[in-house]
């Protein structure tokens, strides 16, 4: 597909269409249980433009560097598709000698399918570097490096000019969000070594709204994370029933359910005082007003009850538990449901959406952390 096929596609299209293709590669965001809705509002409204297929923050320069070439040089339909040829031609550059890291098309080089333009487009309106998408106007304060694009001097590394820019860029253009507060008030902290976004030490000092988000995100990440490690053991024993040459993936599932029982319990307090409500009033606002699906709703809150007041460590071995993640996974599923395909059984890869939802964090994760590196460098 074409950028110019991008420039008539919303953005929220056209990023949900990049994460739909992510979700097929990464076991962390399959969404089995049909609770998708409700996870990628909760990351909208805290990261909002950030994607799942998002590799380097140097491709918001990058992009907006190559289309003002062309528009130089060109005009109508032309920019974009001698865009997308340089754009590829920088993908042989980033790959000589060897591919720099976090790179998009590092394996399969200008041959690749999806160009950055195509999976950044979504996130340069939404952060304002591309304010008039039709008449492909930027507003970029940046130049690029000498020679560009027959080199890239840093590879994906930002200058501290380029990082100052885009910190300004996305808090102004993100403003009041948890993404924005942490570009302004989180980049003493080194964010690899913050596993979780409500981890970060500086949501301590953060304003009541967002710490309220952030806290809805989590409790809504762990509670559910049972709902999808029960499913993953339904899987597991119908799987090690007929290939018992994988090793034991029942025992696996019953061991990680202990442990989330254990974090339950140890939430219990904040878990019975959690405002359900509120909760979902934050969900709607990452979503602007889009509501969602009833179904969703009815077994997220059942979930959350059953939760509440049942003993954690008995809810695996419950046969009404275990009914109603059957029961949900078949009707999001259908004919594709797992737990009524054999073949899909044998065929099963140890995991389905089982690891703790994150909200894009490893994402913001890498953008924190290039914009931060890049503020330590020297001025120009």
């Amino acid at each position: 597909m074409s950028s110019l096929a991008w420039l008539d596609t919303s953005p929220d299209d056209e990023r949900r269409m990049r994460e739909i293709v992510k979700m097929f590669s990464d076991t962390s965001t399959l969404d089995d249980l049909g609770i998708g809705q409700v996870r990628d509002g909760i990351a909208d409204l805290l990261f909002p433009g950030t994607s799942t297929v998002h590799a380097r923050p140097r491709y918001f320069l990058i992009i907006p560097w190559i289309f003002e070439r062309a528009a130089a040089k060109y005009t109508g339909t032309m920019v974009a598709s001698k865009a997308n040829d340089e754009e590829r031609k920088l993908i042989e550059v980033l790959r000589s000698p060897s591919p720099v890291r976090g790179m998009i098309g590092s394996r399969a080089g200008k041959a690749v399918q999806n160009l950055p333009s195509s999976i950044y487009w979504s996130a340069l309106q939404r952060y304002q570097i591309l304010p008039d998408a039709k008449a492909l106007r930027w507003d970029v304060d940046v130049r690029p490096p000498a020679d560009f694009p027959k080199s890239l001097a840093g590879g994906l590394d930002l200058t501290r000019d380029e990082a100052e820019w885009l910190r300004e860029r996305i808090v102004v253009a993100a403003s009041g969000t948890y993404l924005a507060y942490l570009l302004a008030n989180g980049l003493e902290t080194d964010p690899g070594e913050v596993s979780q976004s409500w981890q970060h030490p500086a949501l301590v000092a953060a304003p009541s709204e967002l710490k309220d988000a952030v806290e809805h995100a989590r409790l809504f990440s762990l509670v559910v994370n049972g709902a999808t490690l029960i499913y993953n053991l339904l899987i597991a024993e119908r799987f090690d029933a007929v290939r018992s040459d994988d090793g034991n993936w029942t025992d696996h599932y019953t061991k990680r359910l202990t442990d989330w029982a254990d974090e339950i319990d140890l939430n219990r307090t904040e878990l019975i005082s959690w405002d359900l409500d509120d909760f979902w009033t934050t969900v709607l606002l990452g979503r602007n007003g889009n509501p969602v699906a009833p179904g969703t709703m009815i077994f997220i809150n059942e979930w959350i009850s059953q939760v509440r007041y049942r003993g954690p460590h008995t809810m695996s071995t419950d046969p009404d538990i275990r009914q109603i993640i059957a029961e949900r996974e078949r009707k999001n599923k259908g004919e594709q449901s797992r737990l009524n395909n054999d073949r899909q059984i044998k065929n099963w890869g140890g995991s389905s959406g089982s690891p703790r939802l994150n909200f894009r964090w490893p994402i913001v994760q890498t953008l924190l952390a290039d914009i931060k590196d890049g503020l330590a460098h020297a001025p120009a």
